[in-house]
């Protein structure tokens, strides 16, 4: 079963987030922290792809994806960003930079599950982390 680990700091958003991709088929694991998630990749629990908050306490979602690119970085192509921020264009121009998808909160969150299938078939698949 293909399993995506969604990363965000309210568990509300995570629940709903869960709930459609559930629906959809796939096996879903949560991250409450991106130094929560980095550590599960550390050990080597590799999702098939990650759904991650931008705007988040001690470590936001810019760093994790740059943390994630040096452990895991076959994932590098799996992430799809999601926050309520996505109109700013601080985030929007760090995000594209990195040419990584965003899509806003507002926004159906079937959409994510859609960005998430796309980005299955455009990377090469998780690798072993990086000791």
């Amino acid at each position: 079963m293909t399993t995506v680990l969604i990363v965000d700091d309210e568990p509300s958003t995570r629940r709903a987030i869960r709930g459609f991709f559930e629906r959809a088929g796939f096996g879903v694991e949560e991250a409450g922290s991106a130094t929560a998630a980095l550590e599960r990749v550390r050990r080597g629990g590799l999702p098939d792809a990650i759904v991650s908050d931008v705007l988040m306490p001690e470590v936001n979602g810019l760093v994790f994806y740059d943390r994630l690119v040096e452990v895991a970085p076959g994932l590098a192509e799996r992430v799809v960003f999601l926050t309520g921020a996505s109109q700013d264009p601080r985030v929007h121009g760090q995000i594209e930079q990195r040419g990584v998808p965003l899509l806003s909160k507002a926004d159906d969150l079937r959409l994510v599950v859609d960005a998430v299938r796309v980005a299955l078939l455009r990377g090469p698949g998780p690798i072993a982390p990086r000791g």
